[in-house]
């Protein structure tokens, strides 16, 4: 008889596969329960701080509940209250000045406003006839930068 075909060789091999498989997810294991007692610990830590924050803020509160009382135990000298302030003059209304008296025109008047007419005319008629001549050298040029621009025909029979 072999011992491959016998129950001992059966037991040995599925602990020794037994013994591989713990051996290679120790590591994993371990690592496992490393990371959740980490994260147990780090939870304490801020379960401890989140409860020491609350007992100072307590105790900042009661501190200054104590200096408040004891200051309202504390007596004030009394002064005699104080003169009501004088109230000021009531305030002066100017009124504005009115529009200059109108003057019937005279005839000098009259005279230097059509004068003042007939320049600013003239200046009008002025400008007017150097737009005209703007106008035309504007076409002129753009005329000649459309004949500078088109494409040159090539001789025929090229």
């Amino acid at each position: 008889m072999s011992d491959e075909g016998t129950v001992n060789s059966r037991v040995v091999d599925s602990v020794a596969s037994v013994v591989t498989l713990l051996s290679g997810q120790s590591p994993s294991q371990a690592f496992g329960m490393l990371d959740a007692v980490m994260v147990e610990t780090l939870g304490m830590a801020m379960h401890n701080a989140v409860g020491r924050q609350q007992g100072g803020g307590m105790v900042s509160s009661a501190a200054v509940t104590a200096a408040c009382a004891k200051m309202l135990q504390t007596p004030f000298p009394i002064a005699p209250a104080p003169t009501p302030p004088v109230p000021p003059d009531p305030p002066v209304v100017n009124p504005l000045p009115g529009p200059p008296p109108v003057l019937p025109p005279t005839s000098a008047v009259i005279a230097a406003a059509f004068a003042e007419g007939e320049a600013a005319i003239s200046i009008l008629q002025a400008q007017a006839q150097g737009a005209g001549a703007d106008a035309t050298q504007a076409q002129a040029d753009l005329a000649q930068l459309a004949k500078d621009a088109a494409p040159s025909t090539p001789p025929p029979g090229g």
